[in-house]
This record gives structure tokens, C-alpha cells and sequence, in this order.
């Protein structure tokens, strides 16, 4: 029975052993599962992390999308935060062809305006006449308000006023595209001079006489000195320019040398080059004939001008000196613009006004100065070997 009793026991420890260890497996898969499935969340996370950074991403660009949509198809932040009713009162306020332009800026401004103003751009319809241009009306009074900017009367936008260049740095652009491609509104005093004179110019210029507004183009802007020398005619010509306001006008004091060397294979030079002298004072030269020069003032430009010739070493100069009112560059249809550049000249019952004799009563440079100052560019010229 001990035998039994002690069998039993030892089966009994046994068993229990068993049991326990079984226990221990069970446990120790229990944790490896649960590690593992650690291990899987975790690497679920990690997966899904890249998706939503993707997600994000995919939002921010959408928004940004978005914003730079709303900027493009937005009116600009000057006209953006006023009421219906205010813009409605200034349009109320603008001519009807100003009205129009400002109705068609934007579409807001034309779902805001409708077509109430737009009838005025009907214009009744005539034989041989153009539609006159409104936008230059309406820029111009947008233009008012911005000192340092002005209304370009060819491509009717608003320019800096420092873009624009000076008469003598104009060969690429005058700063304006437009304005250069259309040579409407230049006038030259020279053939093949890089000195031009834009009307831009001088509405700047004149501008800034009138108001004392710093635009970068003083008086200084149209001062030149130029020296040329044609091989085939054997010509050397010296071009100065002075400037002055007179009576809120510019005018110009243009002086020019010709140099012609004379040699006894070509006596007529002389006279060649002195014909040839009526071709260049202004457009309207051929028009008087023989008188022209006798009277020493153009009847249709009114330019005044004084001619003479010198004998200056082994040749003759041909000294002609000029006087033009350019106006006061308000507007490029001036009457006293529009006559130099054009052939259509001023109106005959303007009344005649010595512009020699004003602009010499002005302060600055005399005449006998300014002409001594091209003889001794022209004596400096000639004495370089190279010449």
C-alpha cells in the first residue's frame, strides 16, 4: 500500500509538473502573440503615417491652388474692400466714357456697374472718321492722383515717370515700347542723330516745371553735344542743344556746324553744301523758296533761325542756329507740337511771338557763349591725329 500510496504521489507531482509547464507555454505564446500584434500595429501606424503626410500635403497644395486662383481672378486690393454703393456713386460722378472704361476694368466692376455706362462707347457711326479714343481720358484722370507717374498717350497706361529716358539715351527704347515702335510724336532735329525728342519727354519735363515735383528730368535732360563725320560727303557737323522755359513752354536753341573742306577738285562744295542747307531747318524749308532765308523765320512752324557762313581753315562752315517752342507739353495734339512735327503748321492768325528774343532774355548760357563753346569742340575735333 506505501508502494501505491508513494506511486501515486510521484504521478500526482508529475501531472501537476505538467500542468505548470503547459501553463508556461501558454503564457509564453499569449505574450508572443501579443508582441506580434504590437509589432503589427505598430507597423500599421507607421505605414498609415506616410498617408497622411501625403494627405496633408495634397490639402496644402489645394489650398494654395485655390489662393492663387482667388488672387488671379480678384480685383486688386484698392477697389476690393469698397462697398457696391460707394463705386456706384463714383461712376456717377465719372464722365460716361470714363465710367464705361472703369465698368470694363474688371468683372466685378462690370457685375457691380452692369451695362448702364457701356452705351456710351456707341459711337454714332460717320463717313471717313475714327472712333476717338477714350481710355488716354480716363487713364489721364486715374494718373492725377500719382505724383511720381504719368498717362502714356500711345499705349494709354500709367508709367513711372523714371523709366523714361532722356532724349540722348533713347537709341534702344524710350522706356516704353509702344511709344518707340510708333514713331508718331518724335521729333529730330538732326538726320540720323541719336538725340530725339519723345513728347513723353517733354510732358515730363514741363511737369515738372509746373509743379516742382521731382521727376528726374530737368532742363539738363535736353542739353547735347554731338559731333559727326560723314565720309562720303567729307562733312564734319557739330549739333548742340540748349533748353529753357519760356512762359511755362520748352524751347529749344539748336546750333549747327558744317564743316566742308574745300579743294580745288571739288570748287562747288561750297554751294552744294549750302543748298542743301534749306533741307534742314525744319519740315517746311522747300515751302518758301528763296525767301526763307531772308525772313529768318518759318510762317508755319514759327521757328526762328539765323544762317551764316565763315571761311575756318581749309574750309567754310555753315552756321545755322535755331529757336524752337515746343509748347507746354500738356497735350501731344498742341498745335505747336503737332507743327514740327508734321507738315501741317500752326494756324495763321496766331499771333506772331519772337521766340529768339525770349528765350535769350532768360538766365543762362548767352548766345555768343554757346556758339564759341561748338567752334571749340569743332577746333578740338579736327586738332585729334585720327581726324
Amino acid at each position: 500500500m506505501d508502494r501505491i500510496t508513494q506511486t501515486t504521489h510521484t504521478d500526482a507531482v508529475v501531472m501537476a509538473e505538467k500542468k505548470t509547464t503547459a501553463q508556461t507555454d501558454i503564457a509564453i505564446t499569449e505574450k508572443k502573440t501579443t508582441a506580434q500584434t504590437n509589432i503589427a500595429i505598430a507597423e500599421k501606424k507607421k505605414t498609415a503615417q506616410p498617408d497622411e503626410v501625403a494627405i496633408t500635403e495634397k490639402k496644402s497644395t489645394a489650398h494654395n491652388n485655390v489662393l492663387t486662383h482667388k488672387q488671379r481672378t480678384s480685383t486688386s486690393p484698392a477697389l476690393l474692400g469698397i462697398p457696391a454703393e460707394i463705386i456706384k456713386m463714383i461712376a456717377e460722378f465719372l464722365p460716361g466714357k470714363s465710367a464705361a472704361c472703369l465698368t470694363l476694368c474688371s468683372r466685378s466692376m462690370k457685375e457691380t456697374l452692369g451695362d448702364r455706362y457701356l452705351i456710351a462707347m456707341r459711337i454714332p457711326y460717320k463717313l471717313f472718321n475714327f472712333s476717338p479714343r477714350v481710355e488716354i481720358t480716363f487713364v489721364e484722370l486715374l494718373a492725377r492722383d500719382l505724383p511720381q507717374h504719368f498717362a502714356c498717350f500711345e499705349c494709354d497706361r500709367i508709367h513711372q515717370a523714371r523709366t523714361i529716358k532722356w532724349p540722348n539715351n533713347t537709341e534702344d527704347h524710350l522706356g516704353c515700347e509702344t511709344c518707340t515702335r510708333r514713331r508718331h510724336n518724335i521729333y529730330c532735329l538732326k538726320f540720323s542723330s541719336p538725340f530725339e525728342i519723345h513728347f513723353a519727354q517733354v510732358y515730363l519735363a514741363a511737369k515738372q516745371h509746373r509743379t516742382g515735383i521731382d521727376l528726374e528730368f530737368p532742363l539738363e535732360a535736353f542739353r547735347h553735344q554731338e559731333v559727326t563725320h560723314n565720309r562720303l560727303r567729307n562733312v564734319t557737323t557739330v549739333l548742340s542743344v540748349d533748353a529753357r522755359f519760356v512762359s511755362n513752354e520748352l524751347v529749344l536753341r539748336s546750333q549747327t556746324w558744317d564743316f566742308v573742306t574745300l579743294s580745288p577738285k571739288d570748287r562747288d562744295a561750297e554751294i552744294l553744301a549750302y543748298g542743301g542747307i534749306t533741307t534742314r531747318v525744319c519740315k517746311h524749308s522747300e515751302r518758301d523758296g528763296a525767301g526763307y532765308f531772308t525772313l529768318s523765320r518759318c510762317h508755319y512752324c514759327r521757328m526762328h533761325f539765323t544762317a551764316s557762313q565763315k571761311y575756318y581753315g581749309t574750309g567754310t562752315v555753315f552756321i545755322i542756329t535755331r529757336w524752337i517752342n515746343l509748347g507746354a507739353g500738356l497735350d501731344p495734339k498742341d498745335h505747336k507740337w503737332q507743327s514740327h512735327i508734321s507738315r501741317e503748321g500752326l494756324f495763321r492768325t496766331q499771333p506772331v511771338v519772337s521766340i529768339k528774343e525770349a528765350f535769350e532774355n532768360q538766365e543762362g548760357l548767352s548766345l555768343e557763349e554757346f556758339t564759341s563753346g561748338n567752334e571749340k569742340l569743332l577746333r578740338e575735333w579736327r586738332n585729334q591725329p585720327s581726324n
